[in-house]
């Protein structure tokens, strides 16, 4: 087991000084694509990103890296903005509530695309009643609500990405904290 990256840098951007904490986990990255995603990460960031990769046993041939951060809320959604573009990396980040928002999770799988979910502070999906609403409202059979409730809730990403989670069990993380 390879030690946690020691170094530490706490990000700020933009005007606002609040920070939130965040967690990137790329759970399936292509070795080929690792240096392109270290680039979009760092973009996204505003600050170079070097990641420890390990291999992925749940999907071989590929790697899995971790990434922890403070950071300007929204860090999450540019992050998975990025990175949706390279194509072929499963990836999720996690971004912790801010004044007036909830946490928030993004969820990538080439096959299944990107899922944007609001999470409680136990980990949980939290679906509000908008969407709740509107799915009610379509009036559809009840297999129609089943499948509806359950992509709300992201429950084919969780099916394709908890292998990949396991699989990265006691992988390496990388710390970011404040730069400049």
């Amino acid at each position: 087991m390879v030690a946690m990256s020691s170094t530490a840098r706490e990000l700020s951007s933009g005007t606002s000084s609040y920070v939130v904490p965040g967690k990137l986990a790329v759970l399936a990255c292509p070795p080929a694509l690792c240096p392109h995603l270290e680039f979009a990460v760092s973009g996204a960031l505003t600050a170079p990103v070097s990641l420890t990769w390990t291999a992925q046993p749940g999907q071989p041939g590929f790697l899995y890296a971790g990434l922890e951060w403070r950071a300007a809320p929204g860090t999450a959604g540019r992050l998975a903005t990025v990175l949706r573009r390279l194509g072929h990396v499963t990836f999720e980040t996690v971004e912790g509530p801010s004044p007036g928002c909830d946490a928030e999770r993004y969820s990538f799988t080439p096959e299944l695309g990107l899922h944007r979910a609001a999470i409680a502070a136990n980990g949980d999906v939290v679906v509000g009643e908008a969407a709740l609403l509107a799915l009610l409202e379509r009036g559809e059979a009840r297999e129609s609500l089943s499948r509806g409730l359950h992509r709300l809730l992201g429950t084919a990403w969780d099916d394709v990405l908890e292998p990949l989670r396991r699989g990265a069990h006691g992988a390496p993380v990388t710390w970011l904290r404040r730069t400049g």
